[in-house]
Parts: structure tokens; sequence; C-alpha cells
């Protein structure tokens, strides 16, 4: 198991969902929060982004998200389909 690996919270590795491979990049100086999208509605948080660093993830197979900053908690800057294996730079 490679604990370098993180899941989107409140959803255990061990389920039965089929899971994807994806990273994320932050480039800015301040946080980033990842969302789901739950049909055309702000869904529960799945995780976050600190400045400057890179995180594996490992998100449930035809996930949808957003990405909300720090600076500007009301603005939904990108909605996002997870494909498998990418690797996801913010800005």
């Amino acid at each position: 198991m490679d604990l370098d690996i993180y899941y989107p919270f409140n959803i255990p590795f061990f389920t039965d969902i089929e899971f994807i491979s994806v990273k994320f990049v932050n480039n800015e100086d301040h946080f980033i929060s990842i969302y789901f999208i739950d049909g055309d509605k702000l869904g529960k948080q799945a995780g976050f982004v600190f400045s400057h660093t890179e995180r594996k993830y490992q998100f449930p197979k035809d996930s949808i998200i957003t990405i909300i900053t720090q600076l500007k908690p009301r603005k939904f800057h990108c909605f996002i389909k997870l494909r498998e294996g990418m690797k996801y730079i913010y800005p």
C-alpha cells in the first residue's frame, strides 16, 4: 500500500467502488479545495492541496469535481471530469 495516495473524504479505500488514479499540482501561494459536483450542485468536499505541492489521489471512476481557492471561496474555478492517470495543474 502506497502511503502517498490520498482518498476523498468519507470514501474508504476498501470499498467496492472502482477507483482511478489522478494527481493534483498546486502552484499557487494558497491552498485549493476539491469538491464533488452532484448533478448541478456543489457536493461534499473531497480534499485539498496545499500551496506548492503535488498530491496523488484515488477518486471514484466518473467523478466530476470543481476547484475552489482559499482567496475566492465563492467562485468555482473549473469543472473537471476526472480521467485515469491525468495530472491536473492549478493554475
